[in-house]
């Protein structure tokens, strides 16, 4: 199966995602394409995206969400609550897919961050002397865990586990491993922030 790049397919699947309501069948394969968008080409039959697409469905299906008060037959329900939903269970595409321009920011205006991870990762670059290794970043990652700073939890086999800004007793970690940590550097070398 050839990798979706086509500008167009993308900018559909992100319109799909950032719109209020939409079908969990169009979520799922706006879901799907995106991702696949992120990941090396490689020989995945059209069957097994196309289960792909019928697994992620049947789960949002599953999440019983409220569905759009404005659609009689409520058959839609909100991308933004089933990325909430899967935050701890599926990766989300990231907004760096398609490329936007930054606004510029006010000098005085104070930097704010959308979630807890990013000060670490732009700590850490500064600590690994500014260049975007992605394991001397790991380490020093790794090394704000063992000393119990804010927002992380622990290391695993599969990566560092940090606490979100919504997280709560009980709740799953979220997981940052290489994979998940290139894309984080992605998006904030989009926004400007590296």
């Amino acid at each position: 199966m050839t990798k979706p790049s086509s500008v167009a397919l993308l900018k559909k699947a992100s319109l799909i995602l950032t719109q209020g309501f939409a079908s969990p069948k169009d979520i799922a394969w706006a879901w799907v394409t995106l991702l696949l968008s992120q990941e090396e080409p490689k020989r995945d039959s059209e069957d097994k995206r196309h289960s792909r697409i019928a697994e992620f469905e049947a789960w949002i299906i599953g999440l019983s969400l409220p569905s759009d008060p404005k659609n009689a037959s409520g058959v839609t329900v909100s991308p933004e609550a089933v990325k909430a939903s899967a935050r701890n269970v599926f990766e989300w595409p990231h907004e760096y897919i398609l490329p936007t321009t930054p606004a510029p920011k006010h000098p005085d205006s104070k930097v704010t961050y959308s979630d807890t991870i990013t000060k670490p990762i732009l700590d850490a670059i500064k600590d690994v002397g500014g260049f975007e290794d992605r394991l001397a970043l790991m380490t020093a990652l790794e090394g704000y865990a063992k000393e119990g700073k804010a927002p992380f939890a622990g290391i695993t086999a599969e990566g560092i586990e940090w606490m979100g800004s919504t997280w709560s007793e009980g709740d799953k970690y979220n997981l940052l491993t290489i994979k998940t940590l290139n894309n984080r550097l992605a998006n904030l070398r989009k926004k400007g922030l590296i």
